[in-house]
């Protein structure tokens, strides 16, 4: 492994164990803890499936947010690496963040900013609508 693939590693293990650890602490959050993180293979499913859950309505399901994220995330990596990016200044940086997992869970700016990142790969893609609506949505 490269330097980048390996501290990708290090980083999902990280949220991977932080996400065991707050399902012993707190259980009642152990079921959305397992499906947000502990179900996931990778950080790009984890963050797919957060950001789709956290941006779905009844007309735009997350089913479909999921799997529309999950190939931003494989055709421009560079998507994934900026939320990596973001996770560790976060931590680095906010005295409130105690953890990666809490980063991506919680903190709203961050989840706000990736929701925008994807909406600009829509946005460039022509879909300016679907971005819109993203947007929107997020806002």
């Amino acid at each position: 492994l490269g330097p980048m693939e390996m501290l990708d590693d290090v980083i999902w293990s990280a949220i991977r164990a932080e996400a065991r650890r707050d399902t012993e602490r707190e259980p009642h959050l152990a079921s959305f803890l397992y499906s947000t993180i502990l179900a996931q293979k990778s950080l790009e499913s984890a963050m797919a499936f957060h950001l789709a859950n956290k941006l779905k309505s009844p007309t735009l399901l997350n089913t479909q947010l999921y799997g529309l994220f999950l190939d931003i995330f494989e055709r421009e990596p560079q998507v994934p690496d900026a939320f990596r990016a973001d996770m560790l200044a976060v931590v680095e940086r906010d005295p409130a963040c105690d953890s990666l997992a809490q980063c991506m869970l919680y903190f709203k700016g961050f989840i706000a900013l990736q929701g925008y990142r994807c909406s600009h790969v829509l946005w460039n893609d022509g879909r300016k609508s679907l971005a819109l609506t993203l947007q929107s949505r997020i806002s």
